[in-house]
Parts: C-alpha cells; structure tokens; sequence
C-alpha cells in the first residue's frame, strides 16, 4: 500500500487521523494545511510571518491547531506525522 505524503512538508503520512484533504492535495496535520492557505493572497498581509508563533521543528509551519502538536524533548512539531519524519531523518521539503 502506497503511503501519502503532505503537499506542504513532504512528510510520509503514517498517522492518518491527522490528516486532511483540501480538493486533490493531502496534507499530514491542519496545521501543514493552514501553512499552504496562508501562501499568496490573503485577508492577512503578513501571511506567513508571524513573529513568536510556535513553528514545527520539521517543517517550521506556525502551530495553529495545538490539538495535533506533539512534543519530543524540547523540540515541538505540528503533527506525529512530522515528529515521526524527522525521528527517521527525513528532510521537509
């Protein structure tokens, strides 16, 4: 069985409840996926960058959705999915 992998990160995703579907992409947590909505034109001008926000250690997209946030040490990520990624020393794109 062919594993999904997050249109934002790139991360294999091998925790599916976290996931979600946008149209024809995928991605491993709502947090990858708000990533993604904040690129370009936006209601907000200073999408992406919002100083002080907590960023995932994997993929560095701000925490927005601290429900699927995990914490390995001292270092805090979006999602397993990403925690998960970066255990097995994969890049984020």
């Amino acid at each position: 069985m062919a594993v999904n992998t997050c249109a934002h990160c790139g991360s294999p995703i091998v925790d599916p409840t976290t996931q979600v579907v946008a149209g024809d992409k995928t991605y491993c947590c709502p947090n990858c996926s708000e990533a993604m909505q904040q690129i370009g034109m936006g209601s907000d001008p200073h999408a992406p960058d919002h100083p002080g926000d907590l960023r995932c250690a994997h993929c560095n997209a701000p925490i927005v959705d601290e429900m699927t946030m995990v914490s390995r040490g001292d270092q805090a990520f979006c999602c397993n999915n990403c925690a998960a990624a970066m255990a097995a020393h994969l890049p984020a794109h």
